[in-house]
């Protein structure tokens, strides 16, 4: 008997080729019969009422053939059930992994953004004044850095040449308005030069390009 708990999902089975000369040798109607109990069973897993003793042999011959070719489709869906249960909790495994990582590299640059300035470590925010000539010589090495602000100066490669210069008006701006204490690492200088040339640096040098003309009387 077929195991009921599989039978609703079954769509098909296997009819074999083998059995072509058994129905040869039956008549229509015992071949109709028989083909109709095949069915039955396959589709209720219970063995039907069969009246006919040439169809019920038939029948039992064919039925461990029928039977064992069951087993195997109910296995192979057993194997697609588990290996889809394993993949789920696999890709769920790997998103926990994933969240667990961002949390902590979030909560670790948040927590301690840890600078190095003159081979000593300080904590971003920290209240620490720093040496004004060597955040410019920093600032000078660091190759990322200066590929970004050469973007952002609307000048383009031309920048780099200029950039000395203009780290030192920054630095004389900076000490102009009295704030050459209040820079307290990297990151706050590199944010407070971005600002001094979008609203001052930049507009210097335009003005610096800017060719006066004469219009002879």
């Amino acid at each position: 008997m077929i195991g009921k708990e599989v039978i609703m999902s079954r769509k098909s089975f296997v009819l074999y080729t083998e059995w072509e000369n058994t129905f040869n040798r039956l008549s229509n109607e015992l071949a109709g019969e028989l083909i109709k109990v095949i069915f039955d069973y396959v589709r209720t897993g219970e063995i039907p009422q069969i009246d006919n003793a040439v169809v019920d042999g038939v029948f039992s011959a064919f039925q461990p053939s029928i039977d064992r070719n069951i087993s195997k489709y109910d296995a192979a869906i057993e194997q697609r059930k588990e290996a889809g249960k394993r993949s789920a909790e696999k890709r769920k495994r790997d998103a926990t992994t994933v969240e667990s990582r961002l949390r902590t590299s979030t909560v670790s640059d948040s927590v301690s953004d840890t600078l190095s300035l003159n081979g000593e470590s300080v904590r971003e925010g920290a209240n620490k004044v720093f040496d004004l000539q060597s955040i410019k010589e920093q600032l000078l090495s660091d190759e990322l850095w200066k590929e970004s602000v050469c973007m952002q100066s609307t000048l383009g490669v031309s920048f780099i040449s200029m950039l000395p210069a203009q780290l030192d008006k920054f630095i004389a701006y900076i000490v102009s308005i009295g704030e050459e204490r209040s820079i307290s690492n990297i990151s706050d200088a590199k944010r407070r030069f971005t600002y001094w040339w979008q609203n001052h640096g930049r507009k210097e040098v335009q003005d610096e390009n800017k060719q006066v003309y004469t219009v002879p009387n």
